[in-house]
């Protein structure tokens, strides 16, 4: 089995993407931070990888500190930067910050309940949380990889076979339906690295769910404050917003009492 974390500290290539992402990426968890968190507040953005995010949130007037497994990533001054894995962030105290945050590291995780269950554990209470990524098992994700081989674009999720991926639209229509109907899976999926495709998101492992991710929220005693409604076109808003569990982004902001 692929060590994720060993590939993330050693990839120079996954680096070398991070740092090429335009900042306009983060426009939304900026955005969301600026509206939920407690101006100025104590925050952590974890996952932050090469660091833009974190610098983002400093700008935008947070005490940040922004945390990835690789070291690799982080920039080089390391201020207010760490290393920490959150499946098991041992060095992180309990009720620490106002808000945490993470954008697009959960569909990453290998075992996503810890890593939900230790960001639940180190905001404050009354402290927010803040979580973004793609809802992997929507079934616009997967029409959008058929969108991009028929154009001859790189294939989201390393997926290279025009029948995968029709195959797929169905099997998460029915995923996300699943997860309507109250069904907590976190399916675990296999990364594909072979195929030369750097990022795009092939080296994901977890099949996220926008329903599961909220309910394992609440578990905790978490209550959500914004559940999707967030969409970059009219249609993918109007998606959000009626279909929110079908939506392709997951999109949640939440409260620990």
């Amino acid at each position: 089995m692929i060590n994720m974390p060993e590939y993330y500290k050693t990839s120079d290539s996954y680096a070398e993407m991070l740092r090429n992402q335009d900042v306009s990426v983060f426009a939304l968890y900026i955005d969301l931070f600026k509206k939920f968190a407690s101006p100025g507040g104590s925050v952590i953005d974890i996952g932050c990888g090469v660091g833009t995010s974190t610098l983002l949130l400093r700008q935008a007037g947070f005490d940040a500190m922004g945390t990835d497994v690789s070291e690799k990533f982080l920039p080089a001054s390391k201020d207010k930067f760490c290393v920490v894995d959150f499946q098991n962030a041992v060095d992180i105290p309990s009720n620490t910050y106002s808000t945490v945050g993470t954008m697009n590291v959960i569909e990453h995780v290998e075992n996503p309940k810890n890593f939900l269950a230790e960001i639940v554990r180190v905001v404050q209470p009354g402290g927010k949380i803040i979580l973004l990524a793609p809802n992997l098992t929507s079934p616009i994700v997967p029409a959008g990889i058929v969108r991009d081989l028929l154009k001859k674009n790189t294939p989201y999720l390393g997926i290279t076979s025009l029948s995968k991926a029709f195959a797929l639209v169905g099997i998460n229509f029915w995923r996300s339906l699943l997860a309507e109907l109250g069904r907590n899976a976190f399916e675990m999926r296999k990364p594909i690295l072979d195929n030369g495709i750097v990022g795009y998101d092939a080296d994901a492992v977890y099949w996220t769910n926008a329903r599961e991710i909220s309910r394992f929220l609440e578990s905790k005693s978490c209550k959500i404050l914004l559940f999707q409604k967030q969409g970059s076109s009219t249609l993918s808003k109007l998606i959000a917003n009626l279909l929110p569990g079908f939506a392709g982004k997951v999109c949640i902001v939440a409260q620990k009492n």
